[in-house]
């Protein structure tokens, strides 16, 4: 009513509120004309609610919109155009359009061009926008992999869902090829969320496709996998056209040979850049200033140039002996540690060989408080964000960082996966403790939160001259926050051993080392980038012993 009362073009139409021609009417919800909005604002900030948000948004016309969801919702301004024979990545925030995008290019979702558009009219809007030839192309196959992969998480073998997919011969194949023969019997809804991955991959995969949609196919997958599912990719590639979303900034480098950045604000409207190569295209996003486009999407540039403490330096703090950690078909050694005040420690290596046991471990042997945030988050709680950051004493800056003042009256069972990451993080963060276990921080979230995640880890540890072990499988959110490495090895599922504590550049050489791989360091943004296997640099390194050079 607020918001309604003072909008000036409702004032200007009549001192009645209830005026035929209204700006704003409120219906079962706000709704905005956006016709005949100014873009003052003055509505957005005398709304006590944060119902309403007005956004000025840069030059587009209203002929290159593609897709809008309702009135006042969502709007896609431009498409990806997919090329045969490579892979395409596509990258931006969540919240952006990407998914809307393959949902679109994947026929899962109809060009509506912002209204109820006929056929003929969108058939125009693709002629003049040269996307005619990819959307009306005559009995294409279509595989896609979704971002969200509960829907087959059900009780039923896996083999059962790949025999729907595809014959039994290519099955094999796959399943040899991807390393999860041993699981085709188990039941969906019993797999780990990396197997699951896998399977999801396998189906998408199966039978004679010309185009083929991946949304995050590397979530859960540490980085051997996502090597091993980049290179399985690629292959799949040779003669067809494959399209990728994924946030993991090194391996979307690695994997990809073009892409389209989505940019805007998340929820509200996303536009779509020009075709760039992956090295080019990465560099300007982390920049936030688009060359070709001449366009700024982003304030400030995002970059990896840092400093490290070495694993000696800050007083110590508590230590720990070696130990074991023994389950009926699990064994776990680990190397006695010392743990220093203003530190981080990065965790490193294949799934199934005892990290995240590891952290659990220290939570129960070290003395001292402890904030520990799990790699998987449930909850059926009730209670709202806004409740949990007070009673916890979640603090403005911590909330500033981790945007929970836009889910704030939200309750915690309804967060998305990305809202729940955000927030368990700050809520970890905030707490009163000696050391901080936070296991897998990067999944659900986009290249901006993990990299504003990983900077906050940092800062807080600083600030309070504490220390934190961080899991994940992103070398380059790990790159940005850690001092030193401590790398599991092993038989994944069988057994597992830590290495001691290492300088940041020898941890990741030994992981590098058993992967087979070598890393340089981007002359422009700073960014760590896989060198291509067998290239001038590769060989360089390895005869130089220079796994990684960063």
């Amino acid at each position: 009513m607020v918001c309604r009362k003072y909008c000036p073009i409702n004032k200007k139409a009549s001192n009645n509120p209830e005026s035929e021609n209204p700006c704003i009417v409120i219906k079962d919800k706000a709704e905005i004309d956006e016709a005949l909005c100014v873009g003052c604002g003055i509505c957005q900030n005398r709304c006590p609610f944060d119902a309403i948000e007005i956004i000025n948004i840069p030059e587009i016309k209203d002929e290159d919109l593609v897709f809008r969801y309702g009135l006042n919702g969502f709007a896609l301004y431009g498409l990806p155009v997919p090329k045969q024979g490579g892979v395409l990545g596509l990258l931006g925030r969540n919240g952006i359009g990407k998914s809307t995008a393959i949902e679109i290019l994947a026929g899962k979702k109809k060009i509506n061009l912002g209204r109820q558009a006929s056929d003929d009219e969108i058939k125009i809007f693709l002629k003049k926008k040269g996307m005619l030839s990819y959307l009306e192309l005559e009995n294409k196959k279509i595989a896609y992999k979704p971002q969200n992969l509960s829907a087959i998480s059900i009780d039923l073998p896996a083999i059962e869902l790949l025999k729907k997919r595809g014959r039994m011969d290519e099955i094999k194949k796959f399943a040899e090829e991807l390393e999860i023969t041993h699981i085709l019997d188990n039941k969906l809804n019993q797999l780990s969320g990396g197997e699951l991955q896998k399977i999801a991959i396998i189906a998408a995969t199966l039978g004679e496709a010309d185009i083929y949609f991946f949304d995050e196919p590397l979530a859960y997958l540490d980085i051997a996998e996502r090597l091993r599912i980049s290179e399985f990719i690629q292959k799949l590639a040779k003669g067809k056209t494959v399209v990728v979303v994924e946030h993991d900034l090194l391996i979307l480098d690695y994997l990809t040979e073009y892409l389209n950045i989505f940019f805007g604000m998340q929820g509200c409207f996303g536009m779509v850049s020009g075709i760039k190569t992956s090295k080019n295209g990465i560099n300007e996003y982390l920049s936030g200033f688009l060359k070709s486009e001449n366009l700024r999407i982003r304030s400030k540039e995002l970059n990896f140039n840092f400093t490290r403490n070495k694993p000696s330096a800050g007083r110590k703090i508590a230590e720990w002996d070696d130990f074991e950690v023994n389950f009926e078909n699990f064994k776990l050694k680990v190397k006695s540690g010392e743990i220093r005040e203003n530190h981080v420690t990065g965790i490193l290596g294949k799934n199934g060989t005892g990290k995240t046991t590891f952290v659990k471990s220290l939570s129960e042997k070290l003395k001292g408080k402890i904030s520990y945030k799990p790699q998987y988050l449930s909850t059926d709680s009730n209670e709202t964000i806004a409740e949990i950051s007070r009673n916890e004493k979640i603090g403005r800056k911590l909330a500033n960082i981790f945007n929970l003042e836009v889910f704030g009256m939200k309750k915690l069972k309804e967060l998305s996966g990305g809202e729940l990451q955000r927030f368990s993080i700050a809520r970890c963060l905030a707490k009163e403790a000696d050391i901080y276990l936070i296991d897998e921080p990067s999944a659900y979230l986009d290249v901006e939160e993990r990299i504003s995640t990983a900077k906050a880890i940092k800062e807080v540890m600083n600030e309070k001259e504490k220390t934190a072990f961080v899991v994940d499988h992103d070398l380059l959110l790990i790159s940005y926050l850690a001092d030193s490495i401590i790398v599991f090895s092993g038989e994944s599922g069988k057994s597992g051993e830590s290495s001691q504590i290492m300088e940041f550049e020898q941890g990741i050489s030994k992981l590098l080392k058993s992967l087979d791989i070598t890393l340089r360091k981007d002359a422009g943004s700073g960014r760590p980038r896989i060198n291509k296997k067998e290239s001038v640099l590769d060989r360089e390194q390895k005869a130089r012993g220079e796994w990684a050079v960063l």
